[in-house]
């Protein structure tokens, strides 16, 4: 088998800005331009924008998921808010010489915490193969030595392809509690579209 992950590809909806996360492109640049594509949605939607909030927002939350180096990444932007609600990392797990096979029940196990209880893990069934899907919420580092530590809100899968030996892994992050119910539905949505 091989590992050739360079068709891997997912469909969202125009709400999730895809991240520069590889190459030498200037994120500032980058987000001075994003900025101004989702004003200009905001205002189809009948909502406005702040172009310079929002360029902030983007060029953190890019820096902070190219930090990640993942293969790609895509930030959910609501109409009308300055900064990202959830953002969508996409990534592989390769097989190495302690794991030399990357298995739905390492994955299950690696990728769960227990921060808050046992997390909500489930086997299913997507077009790209047999997945693992866990939701749970982690407990953040925090930001400032005597701040609060946030809670981040989670859904993973990862799926495991008949034709490579790689896991392909997505996750989805976000921190308010209201966006639980809609973003299980769109998550699971966007993983049903994963395809090599």
């Amino acid at each position: 088998m091989t590992d050739d992950l360079s068709t891997l590809g997912l469909e969202c909806s125009e709400d999730w800005v895809p991240f520069p996360v590889t190459g030498t492109i200037d994120l500032s640049y980058w987000a001075r331009y994003q900025a101004e594509e989702l004003v200009e949605r905001y205002a189809r939607d009948g909502e406005k924008g702040n172009a310079r909030a929002l360029a902030r927002d983007l060029e953190r939350a890019a820096a902070d998921s190219r930090s990640r180096e993942p293969l790609g990444a895509f930030g959910w932007y609501i109409s009308g808010h300055r900064t990202v609600a959830a953002v969508l990392e996409l990534d592989a797990i390769h097989p190495d010489e302690t794991y030399p096979e990357v298995t739905l029940d390492l994955l299950a196990e690696s990728m769960s915490a227990t921060d808050f209880g046992p997390p909500d893990v489930r086997r299913v069934r997507l077009p790209l193969g047999d997945a693992v899907r866990i939701r749970q919420n982690l407990v953040e580092e925090r930001k400032r030595l005597f701040g609060p530590r946030p809670v981040v809100r989670t859904l993973f899968h990862g799926v495991r392809p008949p034709t490579t030996d790689a896991a392909v892994t997505l996750m989805v992050s976000w921190t308010e509690p209201v966006l639980d119910e809609p973003l299980e539905g769109i998550v699971d949505g966007i993983a049903r579209t994963l395809k090599l």
